[in-house]
């Protein structure tokens, strides 16, 4: 949950009507570059978000056809990592560790052309060696993570000087499989022309889930939980702008605003959903100073105190979200359309304040997001297909 926004299963009939099915009809042609041993590996990508984060499954199938694929397959490496902390018992600290290990060496692998034998390595090795489009930029599109103090949580994704670890690759054989796979890439490790992907919003992402679930406590201010979301949802948005070609300041100061507000505002929404599992996202100072304890969290007990916590979360996200709105205008061609995320969030927001901040309100779970997969409102399907059609968000 940590991250991924889950669905419950309504509209599919008129999702399938109104572009569902035309999505899975143009992702075939998304691949026809594509080498047929990746093919399957694209399709288990676009399954998994179809599955786990519906609502990014929306506005990503509205995507240019050339975009699609490796936007599917960051948002599939978004989802591997989030059900990591969610499929080990917190005993097994160990096999977290392992697992997480494993994603830093995946990447890696997948830098030098050696991916691992796991479909959404497969895929990300395939997306980091493939042109991508035209790099849009500004007068400052050569901003880089050390162009901002880190300090501040403004912290840019770069594509040198950000190493993973040095590891070896783990699974199969990976040198034979990327031969076949990365033609010219084996015989010189990685290819001539460095990725426009930053290795260190990758190791920001494993990095903050990682922390996160070896210290499940809740974080002690608005900061902590800031910071986590800016570690998490910032880093993948950045990465999605490198997949549109988009290397512009103020489309960073735009993606960083608007992945604190995705990050904050996904872990509110899952708060009914965390609270099953004994963790609690809600800053431990507002909840002091609300009278709310963990127990009160967990059993879902709503108070005015709880409403006034998660009004100052909220609004924490809705400052970021309106900060990120106001760089629309000046943001280049094309960036508007990966910033989508933006509707959902605003839809939740506003679905929360309507039922006066609780979380637990059975009606908005249900509307705004709940377990299991499935697809979404048909208002949302349209809001989102017309802020594409208008280059807003």
């Amino acid at each position: 949950m940590h991250g991924v926004c889950f669905m419950s299963r309504k509209a599919g009939l008129v999702w399938g009507l109104l572009g569902q099915g035309r999505a899975s009809q143009t992702m075939n042609r998304s691949y026809a570059a594509i080498p047929e041993a990746l093919r399957s590996a694209f399709s288990f990508c676009v399954q998994q978000v179809r599955q786990y984060d519906y609502l990014n499954y929306v506005w990503v199938a509205q995507m240019p056809k050339e975009l699609r694929p490796p936007l599917f397959a960051l948002r599939a490496f978004n989802i591997e990592t989030a059900l990591v902390v969610d499929s080990v018992r917190s005993k097994e600290l160990v096999v977290g560790q392992i697992r997480f290990q494993w994603w830093r060496d995946a990447i890696k692998s997948a830098y030098d052309g050696r991916p691992p034998n796991h479909p959404v390595a497969l895929a990300l090795a395939h997306v980091l060696h493939s042109p991508g489009p035209a790099t849009a930029t500004g007068a400052s599109g050569n901003a880089h993570a050390d162009d901002v103090n880190p300090d501040s949580g403004e912290i840019r994704c770069r594509s040198d000087g950000c190493n993973l670890s040095s590891c070896d690759s783990v699974g199969g054989d990976p040198a034979s499989r990327a031969a076949d796979v990365f033609p010219g890439h084996c015989d010189r490790g990685i290819s001539a022309s460095p990725p426009p992907y930053s290795r260190y919003c990758f190791k920001r992402i494993i990095d903050c889930r990682e922390a996160d679930f070896l210290d499940p406590q809740p974080p002690l201010d608005l900061q902590a939980l800031e910071k986590y979301a800016e570690g998490t949802s910032s880093q993948l948005m950045y990465l999605q702008l490198a997949a549109a070609g988009i290397k512009h300041r103020d489309a960073d100061h735009a993606a960083s605003h608007l992945g604190r507000a995705t990050g904050i505002t996904t872990l509110l929404r899952g708060t009914a959903a965390h609270a099953a599992s004994r963790r609690c996202y809600l800053p431990v100072d507002l909840c002091a100073e609300a009278r709310v304890s963990q127990e009160d969290v967990y059993n879902g007990v709503v108070s005015e105190g709880l409403r006034d916590v998660v009004h100052k979360v909220a609004s924490l996200a809705k400052g970021h979200l309106d900060e990120a709105r106001r760089l629309a205008p000046r943001l280049p061609l094309g960036a508007a359309g990966v910033m989508l995320p933006a509707v959902a969030v605003g839809r939740y927001l506003q679905a929360l304040e309507s039922v006066n901040f609780n979380p637990y309100d059975p009606t908005l779970i249900r509307k705004q997001g709940g377990s299991g997969a499935g697809s979404a409102p048909v208002s949302y399907i349209l809001e989102v297909k017309w802020h594409h059609l208008r280059g807003t968000y």
